[in-house]
């Protein structure tokens, strides 16, 4: 059995994955900045670390660590960019340093996937598929830059890095994605953007964090990039139809054209960058 770093553990996908290395008898060190957070891992063979990762590293945290697996990130459509950057791009870069200087042997990255979007349908995208000469948010971006340091990282002779982009993770932990849209439905109200006929792919937490123990076994692999999807996409009112089902809802859905959406959220995020730029934009 391995001694295994997960950062972000107290997030989604890292207390997932915390979960399932447990599980299969391996030592795991989980790392998040919440205490009160990390209080909830319990087990022999789990152990807590406080560390905020945009600060100076304890040398505990990659002590005899075999592999890592970065999943910690600021993972938000809202934000400043000076922030992202410094928890995405520059913490990762410490963190990389540190492990190669501690012998750690694979380190595996959690990017994304939302690299790809242009502001257009796409569909079966590869991952060598072009990207947007501009991203479409700061996390976006950040995350990309990160991804880059990742596998530029790689050494056959030294750390194995490898880095996933896991499309759109819902399940137990999510804080992103299912509550925003819960939210909605709460409110009674939901846009529905060009008749709610987008195409969404979403991913189990469970199959995203399978996908990155995988990715920490395959010792024959390193310096590559790899899509992780549910291989089926929903549209957005496939979606909506089966959680208000499930919640026994019925909000009212409010027809919106792209355009007219586009234009309502430029309206309320420069609403919100003048008076309440902490908060993020319904």
């Amino acid at each position: 059995m391995a001694k295994i770093l997960v950062t972000g553990a107290t997030g989604c996908l890292g207390s997932e994955l915390v979960r399932q290395l447990a599980d299969q008898g391996h030592e795991v060190l989980a790392q998040g900045r919440d205490r009160a957070l990390g209080a909830k891992f319990t087990g022999e063979n789990i152990r807590f670390l406080a560390q905020d990762l945009t600060m100076p590293l304890n040398p505990q945290l990659l002590a005899g660590v075999d592999i890592v697996h970065h999943c910690a990130a600021l993972s938000s459509a809202w934000g400043k960019a000076e922030i992202f950057q410094a928890i995405n791009v520059s913490a990762t870069h410490q963190l990389l340093t540190a492990a190669r200087q501690a012998g750690v042997s694979r380190f595996v990255f959690a990017s994304s996937p939302s690299i790809y979007a242009n502001g257009s349908h796409r569909e079966n995208i590869a991952e060598d598929a072009v990207l947007p000469e501009q991203f479409s948010s700061h996390y976006a971006r950040t995350k990309y830059e990160a991804e880059k340091l990742v596998l530029t990282a790689d050494d056959i002779t030294g750390m194995r890095t490898i880095a996933l982009r896991p499309r759109a993770i819902y399940g137990h932990g999510d804080r992103s994605l299912m509550p925003r849209l819960l939210a909605a439905i709460a409110r009674g109200k939901v846009p529905m953007i060009d008749g709610g006929n987008s195409l969404i792919d979403i991913t189990h937490v469970s199959d995203a964090a399978r996908a990155m123990i995988l990715a920490g076994e395959a010792r024959e692999i390193g310096g590559e990039v790899f899509n992780i999807t549910s291989g089926k996409a929903f549209s957005f009112t496939q979606l909506l139809d089966h959680i208000c089902a499930l919640k026994q809802q019925n909000p009212r859905r409010i027809n919106l054209s792209y355009s007219t959406a586009m234009l309502i959220a430029r309206g309320l995020e420069m609403t919100h960058r003048l008076i309440m730029p902490s908060r993020e934009p319904v």
